[in-house]
């Protein structure tokens, strides 16, 4: 649970100490704004999306009967979850696929929004902060939250937000103090693998890779290392099951297109074509690069959950430089989403002079 201020502290050592008790951690008025944030952008978001999904009836409907039928070319026929849960809708909830993908998206979105605040809001920097330090943070947050989402438009898949939830949703049973049993947990985070790899299969096998990596690195979360572990072997074993059956069971006949190399590291290797890619792929990943840059050359702090979040980013993009084209960011977009509360608070780190989690007096803050 996130810390709350004593109750036995007098008025006045509680303006000396806490000078941000009215945007507290949970506090009315911050919650307020963070639902604001969240409903406006994950509603618009929906509301675009549904606006655009109006003619694609016919479209839609053919991709989940080819998918379902086992007809497409690897490796898009091993991401069938979406195509499953969207016939499942129509036939049961009347629901029809132009309108069940937005809904989902649009639900995917809006509880990941709420997962990365949590994130945010339990993290040591952001619960110590004191009022103007607070604020920029929480600016921060919601300004790095809506970088991912531009990528997303343009060059759209299915998985995207729903991975970014994935994602969040782990980190946050890892890294966050509950009283739910670990036995829940671990069932909690085998559903949540088992639905994502149904998608992308290799997302829940480099996250468990990450997690395992932060067991051996000892990093201080809430649970135990071996629980961490676990998880960690959850995470894997049922992404690695899941691929090969869909590979060697389900559909053993998909293949890759002769256009489409199963390894995408030399294409992405050359600088002539396509001639953008490169740009594309550095300025995508650019406010992750300043934030460890900054990092690297400020000594800034991090606490247990920062750690976790950039080792799942940089586990996964090795994974993606080799097996897809960098031209394409909305493979590392969920990975852009859940570096957002790190990058919120190294940026902001970095403005107040933060290194080592202590920051200087105000009047030295900003020099």
């Amino acid at each position: 649970m996130c810390a709350s201020p004593s109750h036995n502290a007098s008025p006045s050592e509680l303006s000396d100490k806490t000078p941000a008790r009215g945007v507290a951690p949970g506090s009315y008025r911050e919650l307020l704004l963070v639902a604001v944030f969240v409903v406006f952008t994950s509603f618009t978001f929906f509301l675009i999306q549904y606006d655009r999904m109006r003619t694609a009836g016919s479209g839609l409907d053919a991709l989940i009967r080819n998918t379902l039928a086992g007809i497409l070319p690897a490796p898009d026929q091993y991401r069938i979850g979406l195509s499953l849960l969207m016939r499942f809708l129509q036939l049961h909830a009347h629901i029809r696929p132009e309108q069940s993908l937005p809904l989902i998206e649009f639900l995917s979105y809006a509880f990941a929004l709420m997962l990365l605040y949590l994130l945010f809001r339990c993290s040591p920097q952001a619960e110590n902060a004191t009022d103007s330090h607070r604020l920029v943070l929480l600016g921060f947050f919601f300004a790095a939250a809506q970088f991912p989402i531009l990528w997303i438009f343009p060059w759209e898949r299915w998985e995207a937000l729903p991975t970014t939830f994935y994602l969040a949703a782990i980190v946050i049973l890892i890294v966050r103090r509950s009283r739910i049993p670990f036995a829940l947990v671990c069932l909690l985070a085998a559903l949540l693998s088992l639905g994502q790899a149904l998608m992308r299969a290799e997302v829940p096998v480099a996250l468990g890779i990450a997690i395992l990596l932060s067991a051996a690195m000892n990093i201080p979360f809430p649970r135990p290392r071996s629980h961490i572990a676990i998880l960690g072997l959850f995470c894997v074993a049922i992404g690695g099951a899941i691929q090969l059956y869909l590979q060697r069971i389900a559909y053993p006949n998909a293949a890759y297109s002769p256009t489409t190399p199963r390894f995408q590291l030399l294409a992405n290797l050359d600088l002539i074509h396509p001639p953008l890619h490169i740009p594309i792929f550095l300025t995508a990943l650019l406010p992750l690069i300043v934030s460890l840059v900054l990092l690297r050359r400020h000594h800034l702090p991090l606490d247990p959950s920062d750690k976790l979040v950039l080792l799942i980013c940089l586990v996964y993009l090795p994974v993606w430089v080799t097996m897809g084209l960098v031209v394409e960011v909305r493979i590392f977009v969920p990975f852009l989403f859940l570096a957002s509360p790190t990058i919120a608070k190294l940026w902001t780190a970095y403005l107040f002079n933060d290194v080592n989690g202590t920051p200087p007096h105000r009047s030295a803050s900003l020099r």
